[in-house]
């Protein structure tokens, strides 16, 4: 039957990321100090790539009939199988008997064409008669002739080969049956030369030339389950013999059916590759290993390369597999531009006999399936010294031209002695942006598990994941182009194993390109996604650090609604941070907002950079915090005292609070001016006696301008 089929290994050698000393600073610790990989396979093999190439041997059948295959058949062929009124008018043929049928064929065949009227015999065969698996599989085979697999619908290689022939001699037709063997359904389980035929199909004569028809492999094919799937496979239908030869060949006594100039052998055909169909269909063209099925480790290296040409819009994906499981990290492609070509890598994990499946699609629809289209052996005696894998990488990763800087030569990073967290970097395009995700084992995402960013300085792109526990993770980079308002697509992952996670463990707060492209840095709370929330406390903070040309500004959310004067953002000109306060209203879930620009920069304005979580688990009373003006934050200020926003009636209040830079500062209490003592600058201090309205810090800051508003206090 012509069908195709699809143990975990133990896992290959990981990158292991160890503590470095203790001296170090917080952040350093969750560095790495040593990672154990070999070079990078995909970058450091082209001496070989190239001497692949030159071994490469033509491999392509000649015909025994060139002129077989001329303009004129393939045209008729292609316009018999693709009329839609011939399908649509056979679906309606409703036989009772052989005969009927054959009076039906008779009538809609006058003035066809010879082709058009095999056609009508595949496109009924296809359509009508399934592959019977109860016979196949128990070797009990009911009554094959035209005659029994009429009445029950079903057959196997034999009943289709016996119907098509019978239904060709009744159109006059020349047809004969072919016995041989084929590397379908159960191919791949045998051992050597097979010992008995195990598969029929037909030769038809069309004008004087013959032709190949595989009705069998036509009408369906075997899945995993061993369920028959009925679905049209017209490829087999007047299919080319310097083709049909990858998987089916006539006994010795009919080798002249294999229509070749020189026919081939059994060895031969056992050592030539499983090609299916779509691999003919695609052009796709096996450079190494040239025209054999079995692939061996590379010398002195732990895996396997497949070199595969294809035309420009062909896309490819390839699996290793043992036992009928994919192995993990076992493979990987990579697009090689400058050749045009797939490299096409495969690493075992143990000893064993490997399949290698090679999967394509013609375009660039990301929703459109692959296919199987070729097969391969890779056999594994004895393990390599040292043993590589691979990343999952998607067609993405390719277009895009990313490259995994570290770790190499790994799909799965270990964190243990206490490492909080693993770092991936990628090389991209200036014009390719990235973005990460860590689920765990059910799929459930992390949300603050990934922080990825460009690092300007480098160069590079940094994908940083934190898992918050012990277990076995996935960390995931997805890409798009910068000027690409569509979705991120998948463009590589790797596993994390993760053992001994500090507690608290490491988190990310969501950060914007902008935080990068600003030059920030989170001093508190250090490597966490949630601000930390003391019982008793009226308000919390965080502290950034920011080249001396950046201002920030801030803002609390409950329920994505901000709170009136629940944040306060201003420069601690001591310790050269920003000291970002919120004061929330109630117990629950919020969101603390941090937004920056450049200060001299008028025609931008200020954009969201990072977002941390807040969760008030109690609050004995809530507070607001005195109103500030632009000037505020782009002078820099800072508020000592009073932090509260709300000031008594009549009570005495100390003032103390930073203004660098200004010419004069005043203080107003109920429309009065106060005297100008009590500002030195920077430093205002001052005690005033608070009125019935609004008390006012004013600054100027130029001579002959007037003052601006800074801070406002409620009363």
């Amino acid at each position: 039957m012509g069908c195709c089929q699809r143990k975990t290994a133990p896992n290959p050698e990981p990158v292991i990321l160890q503590a470095e000393n203790q001296h170090d600073s917080q952040a350093e610790k969750q560095r790495v100090n040593k990672i154990i990989v070999e070079p990078d396979v995909t970058q450091s093999d082209n001496a070989i790539i190239t001497k692949l190439l030159n071994n490469k041997k033509h491999s392509n059948f000649q015909l025994v009939d060139p002129q077989a295959f001329n303009e004129s058949f393939i045209k008729e062929r292609f316009q018999a199988i693709n009329d839609r009124s011939y399908r649509s008018t056979i679906e309606r043929w409703n036989p009772t008997s052989l005969s009927h049928l054959i009076d039906i064929l008779k009538t809609f065949s006058e003035g066809k064409s010879i082709i058009d009227r095999h056609w009508f015999i595949f496109y009924w065969i296809a359509s009508n008669i399934q592959y019977d698996t109860v016979s196949y599989f128990t070797k009990n085979y009911q009554d094959q002739t035209p005659e029994g697999v009429f009445r029950t619908r079903r057959g196997v290689c034999a009943g289709y080969a016996n119907m098509y022939k019978y239904l060709c001699d009744h159109l006059k037709m020349p047809c004969e049956v072919v016995s041989g063997y084929s590397k379908g359904y159960g191919f791949d389980d045998q051992e050597g030369a097979p010992s008995e035929v195990d598969h029929a199909w037909n030769v038809v004569e069309i004008y004087n030339h013959w032709y190949l028809v595989e009705s069998t492999w036509g009408t369906g094919y075997l899945n995993d389950k061993k369920e028959f799937v009925q679905r049209l496979e017209a490829y087999y239908f007047l299919a080319r013999p310097n083709e049909m030869i990858y998987h089916h060949l006539p006994i010795k006594e009919e080798e002249r059916w294999q229509l070749l100039e020189k026919p081939i052998s059994m060895a031969q055909y056992l050592s030539m590759p499983k090609l299916r169909p779509l691999y003919f269909q695609l052009n796709m063209e096996l450079i190494s290993p040239c025209n054999l099925a079995h692939v061996d480790l590379l010398a002195e290296r732990s895996y396997a390369v497949v070199l595969i040409k294809t035309p420009a819009d062909v896309h490819l994906l390839a699996h290793l597999e043992m036992n009928g499981k994919k192995v993990e990290g076992g493979y990987q492609i990579i697009f090689d531009r400058l050749k045009q070509m797939h490299r096409c890598y495969f690493a075992p994990a143990n000893v064993g006999k490997h399949k290698i499946v090679v999967l394509g699609k013609r375009g660039d629809d990301k929703n459109e399936s692959y296919h199987s289209a070729m097969d391969l052996i890779l056999d594994v005696k004895q393990m390599p010294a040292k043993c590589v894998s691979f990343p999952k990488i998607w067609e993405t990763f390719t277009d895009l031209g990313l490259e995994i800087m570290s770790p190499q030569d790994t799909h799965l990073i270990k964190l243990v002695n206490g490492v909080a967290f693993a770092q991936i970097l990628i090389k991209a395009p200036e014009n390719v942006k990235l973005l990460g995700k860590l689920t765990d084992e059910t799929g459930k995402v992390l949300n603050s598990g990934a922080q990825v960013y460009f690092s300007r300085e480098e160069k590079i792109w940094k994908c940083n994941f934190a898992p918050d526990r012990s277990g076995l993770f996935e960390a995931a980079i997805m890409a798009k182009e910068k000027n690409d308002t569509g979705s991120y697509w998948s463009a590589v992952s790797f596993k994390i194993d993760a053992k001994q996670i500090p507690s608290p463990n490491m988190s990310y707060p969501r950060t914007w390109k902008q935080f990068y492209d600003l030059d920030l840095k989170v001093l508190a709370p250090m490597n966490r996604a949630n601000a930390v929330w003391a019982d008793g406390a009226l308000y919390t903070e965080v502290l950034i650090q920011t080249p001396d040309d950046v201002q920030l500004t801030c803002a609390i959310q409950y329920n994505n609604v901000e709170i009136e004067n629940g944040a306060l953002a201003q420069y601690c000109r001591e310790k050269n941070y920003w000291q970002l306060l919120f004061a929330p209203e109630r117990t629950g879930q919020h969101k603390l907002a941090v937004y920056g620009k450049r200060i001299h920069d008028s025609e931008s304005k200020l954009s969201l950079v990072i977002e941390f979580n807040l969760n008030v688990t109690k609050l004995q009373r809530s507070m607001k915090f005195p109103k500030t003006y632009t000037s505020f934050e782009t002078n820099k200020c800072q508020i000592y005292t009073p932090m509260e926003g709300i000031l008594k009636k009549n009570s005495i209040v100390p003032i103390h609070c930073v203004i660098p830079g200004a010419k004069d500062v005043i203080i107003i209490v109920d429309s009065k001016w106060l005297d100008k003592e009590g500002y030195t600058d920077p430093v205002l201090q001052k005690q005033i006696t608070v009125g019935s309205n609004e008390v006012y810090i004013c600054a100027k800051y130029d001579e002959g301008t007037s003052y601006e508003r800074i801070i406002e206090y409620t009363v």
